[in-house]
């Protein structure tokens, strides 16, 4: 805790509990940021991490049994997806209640936290979110809607730690949009530079509030989404939510120099760019929710988004080593095993995750259990799809970690591929 107060003192300090971070200087805030997580990621050691006992072997094999049993039946209820109304309700009700009956049984998660989960509101955000969505754009793909609704999820955990309603909110619905559309936008390759160039100078003039004509049909849906957060936040009484937005966009910008094949080590600021882009995406989401924060929590949420983005990072090492991305993992995997910098990220996570004190949430301790039970077995998860960078002997340490074995895991993956069923084709039944 020594190294946090050294670090991050926009947590610690009660003075910044209760301050707002001031007009103007929020892009400051985000370099004064990048720099503290940079040095507490830095500090953090890479001894393998503390995760408890070692499952028994037994106790695997029963959650493999379920964990069977859950994809057999997800492929006989999406081979037979209904068409009428009735019947897909019946289906999402059946999905819903397995899934919940699942994660008791198999993943060991206690009664009352699924209890808290199922009634506070996130699951049918969730629900509402995707159907606002096919609605504002019939042809976007349930990928899209997908990944867009992540966010949804970051924006929801956030309105339960400041005691908000949980809900979609037309700021939260284009944020969440936004994203998924400039994202694509960006990465396509049959797009040129210089046209990328030109769209970002007119998008952040718009975020800036200018009065900018669509040039075409994209940016024309692009401004829309930026008029719905003008519909809900003032720009003269709310500064801070269109700072926080310019903030990630510079990001955005700023990540596109991650595309470099074969970059040499300390040529790019890799950590800071992924922090800088991680973080700020996550303070949108807050300032958004809420219209301002204290500097404690602007601090606690850019953290939350720079380990997050690690994790994605962690998770994406394949595509983006394809691809040409650099990532401190993408970077590091062809040449060295990822044990010590996976450690690093499990205890780099726990630093900052943890301390929820500076959030007025009343339920404060249902949200951590939900980060302490979910983070880890998610990590595990993620090494256990890359063994390939990986030391043997840390793999199979790993692996007697983790609620299924990884070669089960694997298995039931395959089945679901060959069926060609992927999360999209499960949103596609919910809705």
């Amino acid at each position: 805790m020594e190294l946090i107060s050294k670090t991050h003192p926009y947590v610690l300090q009660k003075t910044a509990q209760g301050q707002r971070t001031p007009c103007g200087s929020l892009a400051e805030t985000v370099k004064g940021l990048v720099s503290q997580y940079s040095q507490l990621w830095w500090g953090c050691n890479n001894s393998f991490p503390d995760l408890g006992l070692d499952p028994q072997r037994e106790k695997q094999l029963t959650s493999e049994k379920l964990l069977r049993k859950l994809i057999n039946g997800l492929i006989h209820e999406l081979e037979r997806i209904p068409q009428s109304t009735q019947e897909r309700e019946g289906l999402q009700k059946r999905l819903r209640s397995g899934l919940m009956m699942f994660a008791c049984d198999a993943l060991h998660i206690r009664p009352q936290l699924l209890e808290f989960i199922e009634n506070s509101g996130m699951l049918d955000a969730e629900l509402e979110f995707a159907k606002m969505a096919r609605e504002f754009d019939p042809h976007i793909s349930a990928e899209d809607i997908y990944q867009a609704g992540r966010n949804v999820m970051t924006a929801n955990f956030i309105q339960l730690l400041l005691d908000l309603p949980v809900e979609v909110t037309p700021s939260i619905f284009a944020y969440s949009m936004l994203y998924p559309y400039t994202d694509n936008y960006l990465d396509d390759p049959s797009i040129t530079p210089e046209v990328k160039q030109t769209f970002n100078l007119r998008f952040q003039q718009r975020l800036y509030g200018s009065d900018i004509t669509p040039a075409n049909p994209y940016e024309t849906t692009i401004f829309k989404l930026v008029e719905m957060v003008e519909g809900q936040w003032d720009r003269s009484q709310f500064p801070g939510v269109y700072e926080s937005l310019d903030c990630i966009q510079t990001a955005q910008v700023s990540s596109l120099g991650l595309i470099r094949p074969g970059a040499l080590p300390n040529e790019l600021d890799i950590l800071g760019i992924s922090f800088e882009k991680g973080g700020t995406s996550v303070v949108a989401d807050g300032y958004l929710v809420a219209g301002n924060l204290t500097g404690a929590q602007t601090a606690y949420l850019f953290g939350y988004g720079a380990f997050t983005q690690l994790m994605d990072d962690m998770e994406d090492i394949r595509e983006d080593i394809q691809g040409g991305r650099m990532t401190i993992f993408s970077q590091a995997a062809p040449h060295w095993p990822l044990d010590a910098l996976t450690n690093r990220l499990f205890h780099f996570g726990s630093l900052i995750l943890d301390d929820l004190s500076i959030f007025p949430s009343t339920c404060v301790s249902s949200l951590r259990e939900l980060i302490n039970t979910g983070v880890d077995p998610i990590l595990v998860d993620i090494v256990g799809r890359y063994g390939e960078y990986y030391s043997k002997a840390y793999f199979r340490r790993m692996d007697r970690y983790a609620t299924f074995r990884f070669a089960a895991v694997r298995k039931q993956r395959k089945k679901l591929e060959r069926k060609k069923i992927q999360l999209g084709k499960i949103l596609e039944a919910m809705l």
